[in-house]
């Protein structure tokens, strides 16, 4: 006998199926937090080289019984480490980068690239379900602010923001091209940074020139819900900096929900 309004059941097969899903995908793709964990696990200022090394060689970020997954690799220069991951299928990948001061030899810069070609859950630690399933990308990024922004007499701290935004981009695309290297002397690593690059120059393009064209957007970087900012093939954006003496923190998604601040 079936009971309840057609609504209700409605609603009940919905979650029913919603639920099966949910359990046929536990075991065919890693968790975000197990993709993200040597990010989070590394300190600026603080970790050093081996500290990021041994954070890959957890338990945690272990892709044991996930089939799947490949192309788990590490590339890694005298100043920078990245480890780098994919789907077999080319859906999902993801890349960690590091980078550490020359002198000091702690980390200086982390960043946090994930990209999922069809989306079912948010890329979040407590993972919502997307519908429809969609195209998005993740880029999170913990840096150590320059000096010279933070002495430079902006006209306001508006534009002090877009500056670290500015300088953020370009020191992504170095920090990337000094691990995979030139044509005549390539790295040898993974072809996911190079394309982590590219997407990141994409999006980047984006957001400042919706900054350039609405500089009064910047005044709202630090809510809670970040800024809106178009995206060439990915819809919309949006983007959050939050900034705490000379360290400054990023969370960036495209087509993808801003995670809330309590879980930063």
């Amino acid at each position: 006998m079936t009971t309840g309004t057609p609504r209700a059941r409605s609603a009940l097969g919905m979650a029913a199926l919603l639920f099966a899903a949910l359990l046929s995908g536990c075991g065919a793709q890693p968790p975000y937090t197990k993709l993200v964990f040597p990010y989070e696990h590394t300190q600026l200022k603080v970790s050093t080289t081996l500290d990021v090394l041994n954070a890959a060689k957890s338990p945690a970020y272990q892709f044991t019984g996930f089939d799947n997954v490949e192309e788990l690799l590490l590339t890694q220069s005298d100043t920078a480490v990245a480890f780098s991951g994919r789907r077999a299928d080319g859906r999902r990948w993801w890349v960690t980068l590091v980078v550490f001061d020359e002198y000091r030899l702690t980390a200086t810069r982390k960043y946090f690239i994930l990209v999922d070609e069809k989306a079912e859950t948010s890329p979040t630690h407590s993972p919502t379900y997307l519908l429809p399933p969609r195209k998005g990308l993740v880029f999170d990024a913990e840096f150590i602010v320059d000096t010279e922004i933070l002495t430079t007499p902006y006209a306001t701290e508006d534009a002090q923001k877009v500056a670290m935004i500015r300088r953020l981009a370009e020191q992504f695309q170095k920090d990337a091209a000094a691990l995979v290297g030139g044509s005549d002397t390539p790295a040898r690593g993974s072809s996911l940074i190079s394309t982590a690059a590219m997407m990141t120059h994409q999006t980047f393009t984006g957001l400042l020139v919706e900054l350039q064209k609405s500089p009064g957007l910047a005044q709202n970087l630090a809510d809670s819900r970040g800024i809106e900012f178009p995206h060439i093939s990915m819809n919309k954006g949006r983007v959050r900096l939050l900034t705490q003496d000379d360290l400054a923190t990023m969370t960036l998604r495209v087509n993808f929900p801003l995670p809330p601040l309590a879980t930063q």
